[in-house]
């Protein structure tokens, strides 16, 4: 789980990253990246019930998600608001190959 710090929380914040952030990703997830003034880094985990309609399964895919970007946690620079957006259930995607989807989306996004 991250910091309190680290967490976007504010809706506000999120649609102007939304609306002015970088793209990266594709598929399985997207990335929305926007540099900010504050110095640490922030970010949210976005799954809609269009993936899937049964929160266990949601929460458990937010889990996933965030677990892979703390383990990736020390190659992201600071000063950014990030939102990444959970389009499909990756199902039984290693660990190893969600880390990889999350890893490229940065780079897309130009954030590494």
């Amino acid at each position: 789980m991250f910091a309190t710090a680290n967490r976007l929380r504010s809706s506000r914040d999120i649609t102007r990253v939304y609306r002015q952030g970088r793209y990266g990703g594709g598929g399985v997830l997207s990335l929305k990246a926007r540099k900010s003034s504050l110095e640490a880094t922030r970010v949210v985990v976005v799954v809609g019930k269009k993936t899937d309609k049964r929160a266990v399964v949601r929460n458990r895919l937010r889990r996933r998600v965030i677990g892979a970007l703390e383990r990736l946690w020390d190659r992201v620079p600071a000063g950014y608001d990030i939102v990444v957006t959970v389009h499909e259930n990756p199902g039984e995607l290693p660990t190893a190959g969600l880390d990889q989807l999350v890893t490229r989306a940065l780079e897309r996004a130009g954030v590494q």
